[in-house]
């Protein structure tokens, strides 16, 4: 196992690096933090003024009701009932195949933190929860998938055909249609041939059907994973649902503009300490549910009583009637969503990722203004996967993984400066050199002769030197084909490390790594690398 910081790897902001490396800025952006490890008390307060034990457990049973929980889930749910119990939580928006690998990198770290914290304070119990975040209308990015064939080219796979950026329907009220069996097909299709595909297919054909709703299949496959954990799963939309946001969607209708000025006042202190804003927020920070669809809710021109959604206007005293009747048809902006999470949960940690946390860094003031205790906020872990054949040519070459994080261009030009006859380079280079010499003195006889043809003389020079150019990419091209076997194997690399320039656990599936070794050596795999600490980016060797 190696590790990188992550200040030496693409796509970590400036933001995330100094978090990871305990700024004091973020001391004070993240108070609950240092109080997590050494403060019962503190823990113990968020337990006791935690109200919504019964509710939360209805709202999980109704998130849960596809799939059976087992006896160790069953125990976590009660325990949920009882006044010294807090929560550990994670989420994600719904994944085709599970998501990103990063999902379940995520919800492992907050397992093993759930059990270390647990150990640690003897008088409280601290359960995993993950929060699907299924009230969102992404439906492309919840409908899409990425996997890699044998050849480590990446196939993107959709599980609906015909998706829009312009649909607002929520991804909770999505269904699978017959589009499902070509997209499971051809993400079996794609898989390489192994001894554990046989088990991942059925288990795929088992649980994408048509008709069975996406947030449905999203718990079933990570319950195949995680129910022996203890992993509870809450839908954001029957969060929704159970109207417990009812008091802070009224809070936001009845002080338009507060919020945003809260949060613009910390992105000033977030801009003056050098860094960059992640998340922007708006006259209203929640958004309004109508017809299984989700809308902004605007500010309109014309005064600051009346709003539109949906290219219709609404005043702002139908808005609150509606909250205060109907709240469930209302949820929380990017922003918004931990305060209104941690409201309805006893959330001692939130396990983030980089994103996640660099847009937590913003909101410590609306837990303030909501009254709500903010949790701690924790990084989640970070990996990059290596397989034995991969592993065997980076020894082979003697280079180091991390020269594979940078697009595929650049390391193309050092491999030609590697590869290429730098004689071939300096012939055509002295070959260039001479024309120019040539045509200047062309140039001067032509000019005492007759100036009329200098331009003649000068496209005469173009052409020669586009035949030259033309001549040395081919020379370039055949060298290239001499050594194509070493440009496709460090090509392949490279889309197996940093898959259309991001690092891989942001975009392949992990059901491409339980292909290779199996799915019980993956998970095994990130639950025991999850143990260490989240403050570098791990190189995990794959091993059957």
């Amino acid at each position: 196992m190696r590790a990188y910081e992550f200040d030496k790897l693409p796509g970590f902001s400036k933001l995330f690096c100094d978090y990871i490396n305990h700024n004091p800025f973020f001391d004070e952006r993240f108070p609950s933090n240092k109080l997590l490890n050494d403060n019962s008390i503190y823990l113990k307060s968020i337990s006791d003024n935690y109200k919504n034990r019964n509710s939360i457990k209805s709202i999980i049973e109704k998130s849960t009701n596809n799939i059976e929980l087992n006896n160790k889930q069953k125990e976590n749910l009660e325990k949920l009932g009882q006044p010294d119990t807090l929560t550990v939580v994670t989420g994600q928006q719904v994944g085709f195949l599970g998501g990103p690998l990063y999902t379940i990198i995520k919800i492992f770290t907050a397992i093993n933190l759930a059990n270390k914290l647990s150990n640690k304070y003897q008088d409280l119990n601290f359960i995993p929860v993950f929060w699907i975040e299924d009230n969102d209308h992404d439906n492309l990015e919840a409908s899409q998938a990425t996997i890699y064939n044998a050849e480590y080219e990446l196939k993107h796979l959709s599980c609906m055909e015909g998706l829009s950026k312009e649909d607002r329907t929520c991804v909770s009220e999505r269904k699978f249609d017959d589009s499902i069996f070509k997209a499971i097909s051809n993400a079996i299709e794609s898989l390489a041939e192994s001894q554990f595909k046989e088990s991942l297919i059925n288990k795929l054909n088992t649980i994408y059907k048509p008709e069975i709703k996406w947030n449905d299949a999203f718990i079933s496959l990570l319950n195949s994973w995680f129910a022996d954990k203890g992993l509870l799963y809450i839908k954001a939309s029957e969060a929704r649902q159970s109207r417990l946001f009812r008091e802070l969607i009224l809070k936001e209708l009845e002080n338009i503009g507060k919020t945003k000025q809260i949060i613009n006042d910390a992105n000033q202190k977030i801009e003056k300490s050098g860094y960059h804003i992640q998340a922007k927020a708006y006259e209203v920070n929640v958004f309004i549910h109508e017809n299984e669809k989700r809308y902004k809710i605007i500010k309109t021109k014309y005064d600051n009583l009346t709003f539109e959604y949906d290219s219709r206007l609404i005043s702002l005293d139908e808005l609150k009637q509606k909250a205060e009747k109907e709240p469930e048809l209302f949820s929380p902006a990017v922003l918004m969503r931990p305060v209104f999470q941690d409201y309805i949960l006893p959330t001692a940690v939130y396990i983030g990722g980089p994103s996640e946390i660099g847009y937590s860094t913003q909101i410590k003031e609306l837990y303030d203004y909501f009254n709500v205790s903010m949790p701690a906020f924790l990084p989640r872990h970070s990996s990059t996967f290596i397989n034995t054949q991969i592993q065997s040519f980076l020894e082979k070459q003697k280079i180091e993984p991390i020269y594979f994080t940078k697009q595929f261009d650049e390391i193309e030009k050092e491999l030609n400066d590697i590869l290429f006859d730098k004689e071939v380079e300096k012939v055509f280079e002295k070959a260039r050199k001479q024309i120019n010499d040539n045509y200047e003195e062309i140039q001067n006889v032509l000019s005492k002769i007759d100036a009329t043809l200098i331009r003649t003389g000068a496209s005469a020079c173009h052409k020669s030197l586009e035949n030259l150019l033309w001549l040395e990419k081919k020379v370039n091209s055949a060298q290239k084909r001499v050594n194509q076997l070493i440009y496709d194997k460090f090509r392949q690399i490279s889309n197996y490390f940093f898959p259309e320039g991001t690092m891989q656990e942001r975009m392949f599936s992990a059901i491409n790594f339980m292909n290779e070794i199996g799915e019980e050596q993956i998970l095994k795999m990130i639950d025991e690398f999850t143990k260490a600490e989240p403050e570098r980016h791990y190189y995990l060797k794959m091993e059957s």
